[in-house]
């Protein structure tokens, strides 16, 4: 059937009769825009409606289905025609009527499933979203002050060497009272300190042993302020972020030393999540986020060393008062003190010094 074509010819036989849409559409109990569509061939009235429209406009049904007067003689073969012409259309319907069903069910799905997909995405951001720290800003600001320096071993003679369990140095603290804690732990703590008029003057020189990146001095911290992986639920011990989690951050991002891991911070820290990020990534970030808020100091100066030596220069200045943590990185161990002597704002003095170190 050619709707526009019945279309058409509704039209001219409305208009023969005097009948505007408005008036056809009333003697039919229909609106005046239905009729409107089938004069414009946009659709076809119902079939209950065939026979009601005949009669007003004084044609048979055939004539209405083939849009046309149809001569006496050609009806029987006109009929059949439009019998076919019907049965096709009516096919067509049904087969359109199934696609759009298909495709509108397809939407659905599609809409639930993304209605899901980001429901959980929320679930899981809110889950694993780390606050940012007010201190983001410190933080980033003293890592990203770097500069090297390169520092050249010297060789003293034997008496000016403090002479250590796991190194020797040369010994600039001899008004010192010394201290020492643990001494059965792998790891020891020796504290030199002195008092002059009020102001205490300390070094703690100690050593964490290690076995490979995850146990860097920092990142071994993960462990030890059972920095959560698995979201706000840290009662559960087996969610604490593990040694597997931590190597495995550690390879992904090449992270192979302390120094490669402030410079991550410097890069990445902090770290936000996103509903497009996997779930083990929004917990990565989580955990790495919690943990420099924790574990990572506020400092002012990073300075990387090189030369004969491999290792870093943390300093930090308070009220124009200077702490000074010196690191060396060295078979999988790391050597360190930590003081407030303020003869390490002498930068040359304290290279000088730092020269001296000797590893057992």
């Amino acid at each position: 059937m050619d709707q526009k074509k019945i279309g058409k010819f509704i039209a001219e036989l409305r208009k023969e009769k005097s009948l505007t849409q408005e008036d056809l559409a009333n003697k039919l109990g229909i609106t005046k825009n239905a009729v409107s569509k089938w004069e414009r061939g946009l659709s076809m009235m119902d079939v209950s409606l065939l026979k009601p429209v005949c009669e007003l406009l004084d044609i048979s049904i055939v004539e209405l289905l083939n849009g046309e007067k149809i001569k006496q003689e050609e009806i029987k073969d006109k009929t059949d025609d439009t019998i076919k012409n019907t049965i096709e259309y009516s096919n067509n319907r049904i087969k359109n009527s199934k696609l759009k069903n298909i495709i509108y069910t397809t939407i659905i799905v599609i809409f639930i499933c993304v209605c899901v997909f980001f429901g959980y995405k929320i679930v899981l951001l809110n889950k694993y979203t780390f606050k940012r720290p007010d201190n983001v800003d410190e933080i980033l600001k003293g890592i990203k002050n770097q500069k090297e320096i390169k520092i050249h071993k010297r060789t003293i003679s034997e008496d000016e060497y403090l002479d250590l369990r796991h190194y020797k140095i040369r010994n600039d603290f001899k008004d010192f009272n010394r201290a020492e804690y643990d001494p059965n732990s792998e790891i020891r703590y020796y504290i030199y300190e002195k008092e002059d008029n009020g102001n205490k003057t300390t070094i703690n020189f100690g050593l964490e042993k290690g076995e490979g990146i995850d146990n860097l001095q920092y990142i071994d911290v993960f462990s030890k302020y059972e920095v959560e992986f698995y979201g706000a639920d840290y009662s559960i011990s087996k969610d604490k972020y593990n040694a597997a989690d931590r190597k495995y951050f550690l390879l992904k991002n090449d992270i192979n030393d302390d120094i490669d891991f402030y410079r991550y911070i410097a890069d990445n820290y902090y770290k936000e999540n996103n509903i497009f990020m996997d779930k083990r990534t929004m917990m990565e970030n989580y955990s790495f986020n919690s943990f420099v808020s924790v574990a990572i100091p506020k400092f002012d100066e990073f300075i990387i060393i090189k030369g004969d030596y491999h290792g870093y220069i943390l300093k930090m200045i308070k009220d124009g008062k200077q702490t000074t943590q010196v690191t060396i990185l060295r078979d999988g161990k790391v050597y360190g003190f930590l003081t407030n002597d303020q003869r390490f704002k002498d930068e040359m003095y304290m290279i000088d010094l730092i020269g001296t170190i000797e590893i057992k």
